[in-house]
């Protein structure tokens, strides 16, 4: 007969001890095999009852619509695309953000199949392009680069706001989730010739970052069911006219920026925002690529630059930082996010930037490639505190992820 107090078999694990467990987990994965072994296991290690549980480990998402964890296993959920319903989809956080054949567009949860339609995005889409003299009708399906959601701490809800670059980058659409009764915006933002890197909500407002690391804002008042756009970005930190997209080391008439010795021939760069902490961020991917390579087939990042946006001086200033406080920064073409190092077991370094390989501007783009190099060819881990590069993931995972052919980008699941 068992003593007093001590559990008589292993399903009478108390609950703080199954927490205990659960904090040792930092794949999602390994978390729901611990709560399929019984009834009671389910119950008493239900995230409800860990708040404090940390965040998992991301997983992959691929261009085919399937998700694999940090192991390299596929996992099982709903199909994200399906046939003749979809065209195809980004990877926005833990959701995905699908466009339909006719233009439309909703968000949808890839682990519970439920869907939020997005009513007034694919119509503010479709204004923007129609008021371009260079963008067809085709890319209301085609034309989205990135998206970004604003909503509540506990997930997307109807009354969240969306907002996707288009048209490679010359428009932005804004819309609210729901058929709110209010003027969804599509806009070229800037002077019609300036190309958006990238888009961040940050303190509630938008944010728009140029390929001159121009810093623009949109004014967002979201409270009460009826959010108001201010209709027009509005510039905080000023273009930056000797910034370039591609650097050549000889090049007599381009500034430089590193010493000669140790910059390639030739470099390509790349601009994120992305909130960390508290603040907003800009980071700088350099990668070189030989000069008779097509661009995107070879390129290798070697080196990272991360900037903080002081919005405190008019005009605001970007401030160069050594360190990510304590954060690592996931980095991703259609997906960023920066998360706490220490939350996650030591599974995650702090002060570093996991980063995957990039090739075209357009996701879509990568369908149509044939036989594609690499997906993980320019992959890896940066360390801002010595410069080091290493492998992103290990040699079997990185195996085992190269045979699936397609590239990836970052999906973090929700422990619910």
């Amino acid at each position: 007969m068992a003593a007093a107090g001590i559990p008589s078999s292993w399903e009478e694990l108390p609950e703080d001890l199954l927490g205990q467990v659960l904090r040792r987990l930092p794949s999602l994965a390994d978390r729901v095999r611990l709560r399929a072994v019984c009834r009671p296991w389910r119950s008493g290690a239900a995230a409800r009852r860990h708040p404090l549980l940390p965040p998992p480990l991301p997983w992959f998402a691929l261009h085919d619509g399937s998700l694999v964890d940090h192991h390299g296993a596929p996992v099982r959920c709903g199909p994200i695309l399906r046939q003749g319903v979809h065209f195809c989809y980004l990877a926005v956080d833990n959701l995905a953000f699908l466009v339909h054949h006719d233009g439309g567009c909703s968000l949808m949860n890839p682990l519970s199949g439920l869907a939020l339609p997005l009513p007034k995005l694919g119509p503010a889409v479709r204004r923007a392009i129609d008021s371009s003299t260079v963008y067809g009708r085709s890319w209301i399906r085609e034309g989205h680069v990135k998206v970004k959601i604003l909503s509540s701490p506990v997930g997307p809800t109807p009354d969240s706001l969306v907002a996707t670059i288009i048209t490679e980058g010359y428009s932005v659409a804004v819309a609210p989730g729901k058929d709110h009764d209010v003027t969804s915006i599509s806009l070229r933002p800037l002077d019609g010739l300036t190309r958006i890197s990238d888009i961040a909500f940050f303190h509630g407002d938008l944010y728009a970052l140029t390929d001159k690391e121009g810093l623009h804002i949109m004014k967002l008042d979201v409270c009460g069911l009826n959010p108001n756009f201010s209709q027009a970005f509005h510039p905080s930190i000023a273009d930056d006219p000797k910034q370039q997209q591609i650097y050549f080391c000889d090049d007599p008439n381009q500034p430089q920026i590193f010493d000669a010795r140790d910059m390639p021939p030739g470099c390509v760069v790349l601009r994120y925002l992305a909130e960390s902490d508290g603040r907003l961020l800009m980071v700088r991917r350099w990668m070189s690529f030989p000069p008779i390579a097509r661009l995107g087939d070879h390129d290798r990042t070697w080196r990272f630059e991360v900037f903080e946006a002081n919005l405190a001086t008019i005009p605001g200033q970007w401030v160069k930082m050594e360190s990510l406080g304590g954060q690592a920064l996931f980095l991703g073409l259609q997906c960023s996010k920066s998360v706490l190092a220490s939350q996650f077991a030591g599974a995650v370094r702090e002060d570093c930037i996991y980063f995957m390989h990039r090739t075209f501007d357009q996701p879509y783009r990568q369908s149509n490639l044939g036989n594609p190099m690499d997906p993980l060819a320019d992959s890896g881990v940066y360390n801002m505190r010595n410069g080091e590069i290493t492998p992103l993931l290990p040699e079997s995972v990185m195996a085992e992820l190269q045979r699936k052919r397609q590239f990836l980008t970052w999906f973090f699941p929700a422990d619910e």
